[in-house]
């Protein structure tokens, strides 16, 4: 189980650092400024805007906030809504979020109320974007085979920024998915099942906001794989994007990202590349891919090669931050 957990986190910063060169990209800009991305490369400097200033193998704000929440649920011992907030501005603050080009509208929001001291609730309650979701996994480690406490805490840990119905929906999915991932002894169909739980009752507690059901989204992908499995990989993912979409919306990327989770039978190293090679947000798209087949297969099943090079990237030590999450 801590190897999955490992897995989870590592395999969120690879697919976080793998998809940034990608982000806002269309899949046939992809091919002509890359071709098919297949490792870690630097960003182009014409083409990408959001992140064209980090190098290869370098994460963005989405490892960054998981591990803000990571750190909250192992010194709190659970959700702490006060302790999450009071690290989220200091963070906001020191790395000046927001004057830069890569949170989202949603989180934007949130991090303004918390800098001018205004009502970060009430700034959060329209978040429909997939901040929520990018940074849930740590909620799915912690309380791993524990279901309704996993998606209550997924729910209270996107209520601050994201708190519409499609928000909520989507980081309670992705939360059920990686708790039951994390436990083991489970298939990718029963992972899709809890996610789908997650997504329903993140609906019936979000606020209400014009926008398309997450959990039928879900119940979509699951559909388009299961009536295209003799189909290649990538060519299922691109149905998928066709019918579902990659970008930031929650009831795009989240349903998108357990679709080709679902599709890849979990297996991570394929999950991945078919992910962020349909870019739009392709960095969270394959931050939420890489924590769910982490999660399903663990560590182990990770490219070495990827693990090396994000060891010589990357700052945090994510095997000592599973091992803390699971053991609280």
């Amino acid at each position: 189980m801590i190897d999955r957990a490992y897995g989870c986190l590592l395999g969120g910063a690879i697919g976080d650092a793998m998809g940034m060169p990608a982000s806002f990209m269309s899949p046939e800009q992809i091919k002509q400024v890359y071709g098919r991305i297949i490792d870690f490369l630097p960003p182009d400097k014409e083409q990408q805007k959001a992140h064209g200033g980090l190098a290869a193998g370098q994460v963005t704000d989405d490892t960054e906030e998981s591990l803000i929440l990571a750190s909250v649920l192992t010194e709190a011992r659970g959700f702490d809504p006060d302790l999450f907030a009071e690290k989220m501005r200091k963070w906001a603050v020191e790395n000046r979020m927001l004057e830069s080009t890569v949170i989202g509208p949603s989180t934007r929001r949130f991090l303004e109320a918390l800098v001018n001291h205004t009502d970060f609730m009430e700034a959060g309650k329209t978040g429909n974007t997939n901040g929520g979701a990018m940074r849930v996994a740590p909620v799915g480690i912690f309380f791993h085979g524990d279901l309704d406490r996993t998606i209550q805490a997924a729910i209270d840990s996107a209520r601050p920024s994201h708190g519409s119905r499609p928000g909520m929906a989507s980081a309670a999915a992705v939360a059920a998915a990686v708790s039951t991932a994390v436990e083991g002894g489970c298939t990718a169909r029963e992972v899709m099942e809890v996610a789908v739980r997650g997504a329903e009752a993140g609906e019936e507690q979000g606020h209400d906001i014009p926008a398309p059901s997450v959990k039928a989204r879900i119940l979509l992908a699951m559909e388009l794989v299961d009536r295209n499995r003799d189909k290649p990989l990538e060519e299922i993912c691109f149905i998928l994007y066709q019918h579902i979409g990659a970008s930031m919306k929650s009831y795009e990327s989240i349903p998108l990202s357990l679709g080709v989770f679902y599709a890849a039978k979990g297996d991570y190293n394929q999950g991945l590349v078919a992910a962020i090679n349909l870019g739009d947000d392709a960095d969270t798209n394959g931050a939420i891919v890489g924590n769910l087949c982490g999660a399903f297969g663990g560590a182990r099943k990770i490219d070495p090669a990827w693990i090396r090079t994000l060891s010589k990237t990357s700052p945090f030590d994510f095997k000592e931050m599973a091992g803390n999450l699971m053991a609280v």
